[in-house]
This record gives structure tokens, C-alpha cells and sequence, in this order.
């Protein structure tokens, strides 16, 4: 009987867990996923205002600029010969006023450049004093290929000009020695139907390309500024009889950069400065440069044979104009750093931060049984968000090493202090410091390397992605 009564004992049934008991870690992975996407926003908040800040240091860049002298230019000196060319319109024949230039057979460029920076709040800008010395030759032997009859060229109208970009540049008296003879240059470029693009790159202005930083600033042309002056019968004939030298002394201000124009049949420049971090650029580097911490010396040599216009152009041909634009060379005073290309490629890491701290928060909470609730998740990101906010402010103080530093710093130990106090282990606390160190200093390597940036940011995500498959067995989601 007690037999009987003991195998009829109603057991009570074990409860059923509800869904969310059974799936809380899916849950969890679901919910800091969502907290992941949506701190995509205040992630793209921070890329916008690294672009607004770098606009407001163009913008100072420009108003500074503006008062002293902007990049330059040197095109010149060339000889513009006027003609006139018979052309069949509508069954008769007119007679058409054109203009040629005559580019020099030899041009040899001296440059000797001071550099200083001038501040307007927190920002600067490179400006130089430079003297120039041009020389060469010219000579009216390219004429007779072009086809021009003699008696259709226009000599006693022959001009010498030279195209400059930034008249506020100059600071002395411009004279041309041609032969024995001294010539005032005079403002303007006043030759009929000489093309200057507005932009030979692209139809827009050049801070709204996407330009290499070593490239000249072409969009107002090579010949929209510059100098003239009127050249004599007695030296068009002897220019018609032989060859004239010439020289040309240029007390020139600018900033940022410095381009000269190949139009020499054989051209040599040479450019000494005292600033230690040159950006040598354009179209042609230079056959050879020292760069050292007191300054650089760059010499330059470019034939005809390497451009892609000949020693004669007519004024209204854009192509060729603009050929002799795009082949222009020379350097940019450029600043050591950049720290705003430092702070769009740091945040670029951003969500790889963010997504590897969250994991090992979940690995902590899953496996040593310490709840977090998505608040805290979503106060530590809003953390490593605002560490770039931090970074971009103090870089534009301190510069972008020293600020990186302090900025991480900063949030490493507000993370630690928070976990410590919501996990109530300080060691939990420190190992999440620990990672956040190993992160941010990974990071930062990545950005001072450029060659091989991509090779090491795969392999280092390959060896934490092990990691975490790893510890991912132990998870029961």
C-alpha cells in the first residue's frame, strides 16, 4: 500500500521558461547590434564636423591669403606676334587678326625663397618672400615652321609677356634687360583672343576638387594675370637677325606654393628656401633635391621632347594653353602635418572600436554572470564617440600626436572608472582598459603608417576576429 501510494505521489512540473528567458543572450547580441548601428549617427556627425572645422581652416588659409599673396604662377616671358590669316567665310574671303607666341629657346629659373608662417586665431599659413632670376634666350628661328608669310606678321605690335597669378605678389619694379636694351614690364596681359580657362582641370574651384596636394592651383589660368611690355623696331630686328638674351629680375611674395611653366626649349630652375618640409609637385619632380631641417635645394631640367606643346602656340588654341598649364612644376610649403586627414582616417576606426568593446562587455556579462543593462552599452559608446570630438578640438591646439594621446587618455579612464563601478570588479574594469589601450594604440599606428597601413589593419583584424571566434564557443545563444 505504501509501495502503491509512494508511485502515485503527484511530482510537480518544472515551469516552462518563457521565450525571453530561453533566448536572453540572442536578445542581448540583437539589442547592442541596433545600439551599435545607431551610434552610426553621432559617428557621422563627427566626419561632417572634421570637414567643417577643415573649411574654416581653408577659409583663414584665404583671408590671409588675400592681403598678402596667393600661390604663384610663372609663365613667361614669351613674345606675342600678331598676324593676320586670310579664311574662307560664307564664299568670301576675310582677312582674320590672330596672335602667336613664341616661347623661349632657353629659360633658366633661380628661385631663393623665405618662408613664415602667419597665424589668425588657431590656424596658419606658409607665406614667402622669394627673389627670382630668370634668363635665357630668345629667337624667331620657330617662326618660319609655323607657315606665317613675313609679310603677314605685325613685328612693330610684338609684345613680351609674362603671366604671374597674384599681382599683390610683387614688390619692385619689374625690367627685362633684352639684349642691351631695358624694358618696364606694365600691368595686364592686353593680347586679343588669348585663351585662359577658367579651370583647364575640371570646372571647379580649387578647394572643391579632389586634387593631389601637390598639384598647382590652375583655376583661374596661366594668363589671366601677368605683365606686358612693348618691344621696339630696333630689338624685333635683332631678333629677326639672330639671338637676344634676356633677363629678368622678380621680387615676388606668395604663399603655399610656388610653380613655374616649362615654356623654355631646354628649362633649368633651381629652388633654394629655408623651409624644411617641401612638397614637391606638378608635373615634372625634380632631378634631384636635398631637403634637410634648415631647408631644401631642388634642381629641375625639362626639354621640349617632355611636354606636350611646341616652342610656337597660337593665343585661342585652348588645348595648347592648356597643355602649358597642366605642365607646370615646382613645390608647395606645406605644413609637416595634417592633423585634419589624421582625424577623418582615426575615425574611420571608429566602429571597429566600438563593435570590439562592446564584445568583450557582452564576453564579461555572458560569462562571469555580471548583468549590464543597454543603457550602460549605449553610455560606453556615446564615450568612445565623444573621443573624437575630443581629438579634433585638441589637435587643432596641441596637433594631432599629443592630442591623440590626452584624448585617449581621458576616455580609457572614464570607461574604466564606469565598468569598474557598474561590474563592482576593478580588474573587469581594468582589462576593459587594457583593451581600449591595445585598440587605440593599434589605431594609431595604422594612421602614422601609409605603405602598409592596409596589410597590417588585415592582419591584426584577422588575429582579433580568432580571438573572439574562440571565446565565442562558450556562448549558449
Amino acid at each position: 500500500m505504501e509501495e502503491f501510494e509512494k508511485n502515485n505521489t503527484n511530482t510537480p512540473p518544472t515551469p516552462r521558461k518563457g521565450f525571453v528567458s530561453r533566448h536572453t543572450t540572442t536578445l542581448k547580441v540583437i539589442v547592442v547590434g541596433i545600439l551599435t548601428l545607431l551610434l552610426l549617427i553621432p559617428l557621422s556627425m563627427i566626419s561632417s564636423l572634421i570637414y567643417e572645422r577643415l573649411d574654416t581652416k581653408r577659409n583663414a588659409e584665404l583671408e590671409i591669403t588675400s592681403k598678402w599673396s596667393g600661390e604663384q604662377i610663372i609663365t613667361g616671358p614669351c613674345i606675342v606676334i600678331p598676324y593676320t590669316q586670310e579664311i574662307k567665310q560664307k564664299d568670301k574671303q576675310e582677312l582674320v587678326r590672330k596672335n602667336l607666341l613664341l616661347l623661349p629657346n632657353e629659360m633658366n629659373v633661380t628661385v631663393d625663397a623665405k618662408v613664415e608662417k602667419r597665424k589668425r586665431g588657431i590656424y596658419d599659413v606658409s607665406l614667402y618672400s622669394s627673389e627670382l632670376l630668370l634668363t635665357g634666350t630668345l629667337n624667331m628661328d620657330e617662326i618660319a615652321k609655323t607657315g606665317i608669310k613675313p609679310e603677314d606678321m605685325q613685328l612693330n605690335q610684338a609684345r613680351v609677356i609674362m603671366g604671374i597669378s597674384d599681382l599683390k605678389g610683387i614688390r619692385e619694379g619689374v625690367v627685362m634687360q633684352l639684349g642691351a636694351q631695358n624694358y618696364d614690364f606694365e600691368p595686364g596681359i592686353p593680347v586679343e583672343n588669348l585663351h585662359t580657362d577658367t579651370d583647364p582641370i575640371g570646372g571647379k574651384s580649387f578647394y572643391e576638387r579632389d586634387l593631389q596636394v601637390t598639384s598647382p592651383n590652375l583655376s583661374t589660368g596661366i594668363f589671366s594675370a601677368g605683365l606686358n611690355v612693348k618691344i621696339d623696331s630696333i630689338a624685333m630686328k635683332d631678333l629677326a637677325q639672330g639671338t637676344l638674351p634676356f633677363t629678368i629680375n622678380l621680387y615676388l611674395n606668395g604663399s603655399q606654393g610656388l610653380f613655374i611653366v616649362p615654356i623654355g626649349k631646354t628649362t633649368t630652375a633651381k629652388v633654394e628656401s629655408d623651409w624644411p618640409t617641401p612638397s614637391f609637385g606638378g608635373d615634372f619632380l625634380p632631378a634631384n633635391h636635398n631637403v634637410t631641417d634648415e631647408g631644401f635645394t631642388a634642381n629641375w631640367k625639362i626639354i621640349d621632347l617632355n611636354r606636350s606643346f611646341g616652342q610656337t602656340v597660337n593665343a585661342e588654341n585652348a588645348t595648347a594653353i592648356n597643355q602649358m598649364a597642366t605642365s607646370a612644376f615646382g613645390v608647395k610649403f606645406i605644413q609637416s602635418v595634417d592633423q585634419y586627414q589624421q582625424n577623418e582616417r582615426s575615425a574611420k576606426y571608429a566602429i571597429l572600436i566600438i563593435l570590439l568593446t562592446f564584445v568583450v562587455v557582452f564576453f564579461i556579462e555572458v560569462l562571469k554572470k555580471k548583468a549590464v543593462n543597454p543603457f550602460q552599452y549605449l553610455l560606453i559608446g556615446l564615450a568612445l564617440v565623444l573621443f573624437y570630438s575630443l581629438l579634433l578640438s585638441l589637435s587643432e591646439i596641441w596637433g594631432f600626436n599629443l592630442a591623440y594621446i590626452v584624448a585617449a587618455i581621458m576616455t580609457t579612464v572614464l570607461i574604466v572608472v564606469h565598468m569598474s563601478s557598474i561590474l563592482k570588479n576593478r580588474n573587469l574594469g581594468l582589462f576593459i582598459g587594457a583593451l581600449l589601450t591595445f585598440l587605440y594604440l593599434f589605431v594609431f599606428i595604422l594612421i602614422q603608417m601609409e605603405s602598409y597601413a592596409l596589410l597590417v589593419g588585415s592582419i591584426g583584424l584577422f588575429c582579433i576576429l580568432a580571438v573572439i571566434m574562440y571565446f565565442s564557443k562558450k556562448l549558449e545563444l
